[in-house]
């Protein structure tokens, strides 16, 4: 089973009642002292807020993570490491950001992890499921968008939005070679276009978009084949009656962890 390290929410005043789950994980969210399975309801994932995530550089004698280091808006002298997604939200809605590839690297794992939960607290319990009655997943490659697919230039994402008009998927793109695939533990895909080595697994299953049909969460790590570039993503999978393949959103949860103002 796959395994998603870290996770929590954002917003210093953010709090809700305590309700049922809407979504479900798929697989585990572990902290450095909890872990998240199952369906956490509201009151389990504000426990989860301020829980530290095993992030940024090892101290070399103690090997406690130093969190990622970000920088104050108009004052590169200022800086501070985040740990938790609670901090990290209230810096990032700041404008405090990560200077380096290094910081980048780790800030884009705790924006997904942190994204992954507070997409589950925003959710909603679906009342259909087009993957359950069709028995398909995030693996379903004849049912996957192109657009989940990395780019790097707008060359690209043009490339990629003409080939999904054209009614291309990611299964017919590996068939005719130009995405190559790998066999991958259970619940987890992996996948290689333009260049870049992608991971791609189900964090969660809920409404994620409020139209009562169930969604897929998905993470993906990137990483350049030849080189150091790495990022991650994370975004929902819809399957709308009358589509031939999966449509790809962006939960609105991640909208509360970008710069306000």
């Amino acid at each position: 089973m796959a395994v998603l390290l870290g996770v929590g929410i954002a917003l210093a005043a953010y709090a809700t009642p305590s309700r049922a789950a809407g979504a479900c994980l798929s697989m585990p969210l572990v902290f450095e002292t909890m872990t998240a399975e199952g369906c956490p309801d509201s009151s389990r994932i504000q426990a989860l807020l301020d829980a530290p995530l095993a992030v940024g550089p090892a101290d070399p004698e103690t090997g406690a993570r130093r969190g990622v280091l970000l920088t104050a808006p108009k004052d590169d002298s200022r800086t501070q490491a985040v740990r938790t997604c609670r901090a990290y939200a209230e810096a990032v809605r700041a404008g405090w950001y990560a200077a380096t590839q290094l910081e980048m690297n780790s800030e884009g794992f705790l924006r997904v992890a942190c994204g992954a939960l507070l997409s589950l607290d925003m959710s909603s319990v679906a009342a259909t499921s087009r993957f359950k009655d069709e028995g398909v997943g995030f693996d379903t490659l004849s049912l996957l968008p192109v657009d989940i697919l990395p780019a790097l230039s707008p060359d690209t994402e043009t490339a990629l939005a003409n080939l999904k008009l054209g009614g291309f998927n990611v299964g017919s793109m590996i068939a005719t070679g130009d995405v190559l695939t790998r066999s991958a533990p259970d619940g987890q895909l992996d996948l290689a276009y333009g260049g870049m080595a992608s991971t791609y697994g189900e964090v969660a299953r809920g409404d994620f978009n409020g139209d009562g049909a169930e969604d897929l969460l998905v993470y993906v790590r990137h990483q350049a084949v030849n080189g150091s570039l790495l990022w991650f993503e994370l975004f929902g999978l819809s399957y709308p009656l009358g589509t031939l393949t999966y449509e790809r959103f962006s939960p609105e949860a991640l909208g509360q962890l970008k710069p306000q103002g």
